[in-house]
């Protein structure tokens, strides 16, 4: 069986629309670790609530934990990070932080979000950049993990499809990977998403895994599959072909 590494900045990025696939992937029984840099302290929710930053983060990180349970994830690392403020930091701090856990655990496959982020939050563009640096530096320096790099990816909108304005979708020539879901991943996704008690208005309002349909969609990062890829793990490179990827010597 693989190894995949999902990444990304805040508690419930895993679960607004990639979820259904990391529930796929655990039932076909290969390892799903999940890395996420902030603990979601700033959120406007704390407000709402009433929390502090610190209580609002205690609540959101035994949330997560709900999660990990949920999905029978592997590993769950939350690190610290000041939610909203990735980009005042150094760069090659958090790049050396994501290296030490990809040599860590080795993934086949590690993924986080696109270029534009698709809600374009800043934390979500950085941590494009940085998981992308990190990975071709790995490259660079001939690591054997990970294989390869993906992002996740929404797929244009059903015309019917009541999905918010602010979102972007990746255009249908740089979808690489869908991932076929069955409704028992989709439910799966469902109860991990509802695990998320601080966050029910917006889960709420905005419903986000009601567009995701019968798949979940991937970018692949320097590789062109046309007819897109049904699994992220199919067609892995070997070391051989990753030699003319970016980053690679």
């Amino acid at each position: 069986m693989a190894s995949l590494l999902y990444i990304f900045p805040h508690p419930d990025d895993e679960c607004f629309g990639p979820v259904p696939a990391l529930a796929r992937q655990r039932r076909a029984g290969h390892e799903v670790h999940l890395l996420t840099l902030t603990r979601g302290e700033a959120t406007s929710q704390r407000e709402r609530l009433g929390y502090s930053k610190d209580e609002m983060a205690a609540a959101r990180y035994q949330e997560m934990q709900d999660v990990a349970d949920t999905l029978d994830l592997n590993s769950l690392t939350v690190l610290e990070y000041p939610d909203g403020g990735l980009a005042e930091l150094n760069p090659l701090v958090l790049e050396d932080e994501i290296v030490s856990y990809i040599h860590t655990y080795e993934p086949d496959v590690v993924v986080t979000y696109p270029v534009h982020g698709i809600s374009g939050h800043p934390d979500h563009l950085v941590a494009h950049a940085v998981v992308k640096r990190a990975v071709c530096a790995l490259r660079r320096d001939g690591a054997a993990a990970p294989r390869r790099l993906a992002f996740y990816a929404l797929s244009p909108a059903p015309d019917d499809a009541d999905r918010p304005a602010h979102l972007s979708h990746s255009p249908p020539a740089l979808i690489d990977c869908q991932l076929p879901i069955r409704d028992e991943d989709l439910e799966t996704g469902r109860e991990a998403l509802h695990c998320y008690e601080t966050y029910r208005p917006v889960i709420e309002e905005h419903r986000p895994l009601d567009t995701i349909g019968d798949h979940v969609s991937f970018e692949v990062f320097a590789e062109r599959h046309d007819p897109p890829l049904s699994s992220l793990l199919d067609r892995l490179p070997t070391l051989d072909d990753k030699k003319g990827l970016p980053g690679a010597p």
